[in-house]
């Protein structure tokens, strides 16, 4: 979970600084707001897809780890139900 953290504290610190850096460009102040506008949309994709494909690998980890509790839990049951037989 602290990677997880560190990751999205990282993206999070690219943009502002990418933001910042377009606030001090010389450029005219609308000018600069459209660069501003332009690129906050497309962290925010970036950031977005990269969010659901670490939530879409997640949950398909807590399903095959699921499956696989089930199975022991399964297994552990029939040896329980061999022994008291």
């Amino acid at each position: 979970m602290s990677s997880t953290k560190f990751i999205l504290g990282a993206l999070v610190g690219a943009a502002i600084g990418v933001q910042i850096g377009i606030l001090v460009a010389p450029e005219k102040g609308e000018v600069t707001r459209k660069k501003i506008s332009k690129k906050s949309g497309e962290y925010l994709d970036d950031v977005t897809g990269k969010l659901n494909t670490f939530f879409d690998t997640l949950t398909k980890k807590v399903s095959d780890v699921s499956d696989e509790v089930d199975k022991l839990a399964k297994k552990a049951k029939a040896e329980v139900d061999k022994v008291t037989k």
